[in-house]
């Protein structure tokens, strides 16, 4: 298990950051699920549905299962992902039978609900099937009879705001906002944000200033945009000093591309004015095409 593995678990397990992920996507930050009913799920079940994939599973009061699936930046966007999640859906309800009942489910036995929700950290775009529609072939005719899937996805690099209702979760959602956008809100610059979250946003993103800031601050909230602000009009100021560092280079070849051209010019119309020597001689001489100089001939 990597680090992202391990600090995923560390902090999007702890029931109250764990239970906000589902609040910010299902009901809008309102606390809904609350963690006081959520249960560390240690059954045949989880361990084997678990053990297939990088995730969190936890059961709900009621005997819901929340499963949450963490997709890193290093990670490469799986077009198969909606199948994947259908699969490892379909795996936890056959187990969960197969554990509660010797042969038949039944009539009017209803199992527990089994919700997904991926979380995509990532910097790039999403650009995999969000629906089963868009990864299988939809012959026509069949529209009616087709089941339709979709990921319950959080991207965390759009300019979709999501309230989750716990600090923690929030100050993480909004510091990989910030990194990914390049961009610190004035409202910000002297907002304090969860320690934890400072730590797991560096995991995810690998930006060395969000670590040196951990590794300075002591226990408690952090102010953190100050210096991310700086880091970033820093790096824009780079871009722009190299823009125009790469525009003077490229004007003075321009310019020496003008000058040698100009010269050319010079001396094939000495050329013609003698009129001593062919156009092809000329040509050769000078490195002027013959169309350029039969165009300078007509003008002089």
């Amino acid at each position: 298990m990597n680090s992202m593995d391990i600090e995923s678990k560390k902090f999007l397990g702890q029931p109250k950051n764990f239970v906000s992920i589902f609040n910010a996507l299902l009901f809008y930050g309102q606390p809904v699920l609350k963690p006081e009913y959520l249960k560390d799920e240690n059954s045949e079940l989880v361990m084997n549905v678990s053990s297939k994939h990088v995730d969190i599973i936890k059961r709900y009061e009621g005997g819901t299962y929340l499963d949450l699936f963490v997709i890193e930046s290093q990670s490469y966007i799986d077009q198969s992902m909606v199948a994947r999640v259908m699969e490892y859906e379909s795996v936890a309800r056959m187990r969960y039978i197969r554990q509660n009942f010797k042969q038949h489910v039944p009539m009017h036995t209803r199992l527990p609900m089994i919700l997904t929700v991926v979380l995509y950290v990532g910097e790039s775009k999403w650009n995999a099937a969000k629906r089963l529609s868009e990864l299988e072939i939809i012959h026509p005719g069949f529209e009616d009879m087709f089941n339709e899937f979709k990921l319950n996805l959080i991207e965390l690099n759009t300019n979709h705001k999501y309230n989750t209702g716990e600090k923690a979760t929030q100050d993480f959602f909004d510091l990989l906002r910030m990194i990914y956008r390049k961009q610190v809100l004035k409202e910000d610059l002297d907002r304090e944000f969860n320690r934890d979250a400072l730590y797991f946003a560096y995991v995810v993103t690998k930006n060395k200033e969000l670590l040196s800031i951990y590794n300075k601050s002591e226990k408690g909230d952090v102010k953190v945009c100050r210096a991310l602000d700086e880091m970033f009009e820093e790096s824009t100021n780079r871009g722009i000093q190299m823009g125009i560092k790469q525009g003077i280079e490229r004007g003075i070849e321009q310019g020496i591309e003008r000058g040698e051209k100009n010269t050319q010019i010079k001396i094939a119309i000495k050329m013609l004015v003698r009129n001593n020597q062919t156009l092809e001689e000329i040509s050769e001489i000078v490195g002027l095409d013959l169309d350029a100089l039969r165009e300078l001939k007509r003008s002089i």
